[in-house]
């Protein structure tokens, strides 16, 4: 049979049940949109991190505290033992190879104006940190050396923090308490949106010290931030050199295993989110592929309940000289006709639904911009024409195996 005889055939078949071939190629529908919308996330977020580490700049280095004997970068890990303190701080600045050396504490506390309350993030810093994450005050100033050194109990709020604390008024000069310790407003940030979706514009800041002794309790800092001027792998050896020093670690053959810090890059960062990326984008839309092969059994199923029905026909097409190739052929094209037709509305539902998504979720998240990969789209017509020809194999084979007098007999 022509393949044009073959292709307006299994057309009129379809269109013949047409509530039923609707409801088999939603089935595909679902899954396509469900793969190219995931897809798309997943590599929408992993641009957003890498445009943001990028932002950083090249000359940053960062030291944080060992996370893994495998001496990478990564999630920060709560149960590895903090070794990096002020002390640490104090030698670091001392090499001419860094311009800028910014620790910061983070934690969250409770904190109360009149009875307003609430659970904020808290970044206690030096007077560096504007230097590493620059940004602008609406009022006041912010913390100094002074402020460090004196543990001064002044605080800096976001820009959010404020309105909902103290609402339009200015709240410099202002008093809010900090784990029932009062702080004084020394100043207000300019709206900052979200880094690493974090909302910046929520958090506090407070001198480092003052969050050591007065607030945590500890001697610890998180991580440091160092502003190089040098190459960035000869500062990341400095970095490592000075740490073993001041840590008292005898490597000689740097073996960065064995230290118990992590001295790392925005390359080695970017390395990182790449991978994450990469395993949550495979995660993501093999979740939505079990909507595939659900779509798929559907499909099976329907064509295996048309071959029943339509077994006089099949039986009349055979007496009248059809040969078992072009019964089988009919029914895989009208398996693929389902399964593709199927694909194209999920492509253009998946391209859609991609882009709303990215301005609902750019509403909350600054930055974020809907990447829809154009592999995802070949991918999703392949699959589904693969489906289509999987799913539809068998119930082909058993319509092409019908004996045509026991065909033409059934009721």
């Amino acid at each position: 049979m022509r393949l044009r005889d073959l292709t307006s055939t299994s057309i009129r078949s379809l269109q013949r049940n047409r509530s039923r071939s609707g409801l088999t190629v939603l089935g595909i529908v679902i899954g396509i949109t469900a793969v190219i919308l995931m897809l798309s996330i997943g590599q929408s977020a992993e641009g957003l991190i890498l445009g943001q580490v990028a932002e950083l700049g090249s000359d940053l280095v960062f030291a944080e505290p060992n996370s893994g004997s495998d001496g990478k970068s990564g999630p920060p890990d709560p149960f590895v033992a903090q070794s990096l303190d002020l002390d640490d701080v104090k030698e670091l600045r001392k090499s001419p190879f860094f311009d800028v050396v910014s620790p910061v504490l983070a934690s969250t506390v409770p904190a109360k104006h009149n009875e307003i309350s609430d659970f904020l993030q808290l970044d206690g810093i030096t007077q560096e940190y504007l230097d590493v994450f620059p940004a602008d005050l609406a009022s006041g100033r912010f913390i100094d050396e002074t402020d460090v050194e004196s543990y001064a109990k002044v605080v800096v709020l976001g820009k959010e923090t404020a309105e909902d604390f103290f609402g339009d008024q200015d709240p410099v000069g202002e008093r809010i308490e900090l784990k029932r310790t009062s702080f004084r407003v020394i100043g207000v940030l300019e709206e900052q949106g979200t880094r690493f979706f974090q909302n910046l514009d929520s958090r506090i800041a407070i001198p480092i010290t003052t969050a050591q002794r007065d607030i945590l309790g500890v001697n610890y800092v998180n991580y440091i931030s160092l502003k190089t001027n040098i190459n960035v792998e000869d500062a990341k050896e400095e970095a490592r050199f000075i740490l073993r020093d001041t840590h008292d670690i005898d490597n000689p053959e740097r073996d960065i295993t064995k230290d118990d810090f992590l001295i790392s890059s925005q390359s080695d960062a970017e390395d990182v989110i790449g991978v994450v990326g990469s395993v949550l984008t495979i995660l993501l839309s093999s979740i939505a592929a079990i909507s595939l092969i659900v779509g798929g059994i559907g499909i099976m199923n329907i064509m295996l309940v048309s071959v029943t029905e339509r077994t006089r026909e099949i039986g009349l097409r055979k007496a009248v000289g059809a040969k078992e190739k072009d019964i089988m052929q009919q029914f895989l094209l009208e398996s693929v006709l389902l399964t593709g037709f199927g694909g194209i509305i999920g492509v253009m539902l998946g391209v859609t639904f991609s882009t709303l998504s990215a301005k609902v979720i750019s509403q909350y998240v600054d930055g974020w911009n809907a990447i829809v990969p154009p592999e995802a789209i070949v991918l999703a017509v392949v699959v589904s024409s693969a489906i289509g020809i999987v799913f539809g194999y068998y119930p082909a084979k058993r319509a092409a195996k019908l004996d045509p007098i026991e065909a033409l007999r059934y009721e």
